[in-house]
């Protein structure tokens, strides 16, 4: 065989390989991860965040940290939504959200709690 042929082959079977990444627009089921990037407060950034979207279950943990903020998806939505309400130290409701959506091969959202905003990319593993 020519060189110039098994270079075009090579080339096409690593193209053929990224279009098969799927877009979260039309699957977004399995586990994606990424760090969060805080635009205020004190936020979990040290280590990964997961979220994890599996038939109608929606479940988004932040920076690994013992809270875990749950959700409903239905089939071709387009924002991914995932809340925790907690009694906060004071008694009042110590609200933490997560609110998704797709972008490209990833999926984009915003983390929310009285403490913090951060902003987040996450990758599918």
């Amino acid at each position: 065989m020519r060189p110039a042929f098994l270079t075009c082959l090579i080339g096409l079977c690593t193209l053929g390989a990224c279009s098969s990444v799927s877009d979260p627009a039309t699957d977004p089921y399995g586990l994606w991860m990424g760090k969060l990037v805080t635009e205020q407060g004190i936020c979990p950034t040290s280590d990964v965040s997961s979220l994890r979207i599996r038939g109608h279950e929606i479940v988004f943990n932040p920076g690994m940290s013992s809270s875990t903020l749950k959700g409903t998806y239905e089939k071709g939505q387009q924002h991914y939504l995932a809340e925790l309400v907690d009694k906060g130290m004071n008694g009042k409701p110590y609200r933490q959200t997560f609110s998704g959506y797709p972008v490209g091969t990833a999926i984009g959202g915003t983390y929310t709690s009285p403490r913090c905003r951060a902003h987040v990319s996450l990758t599918r593993r």
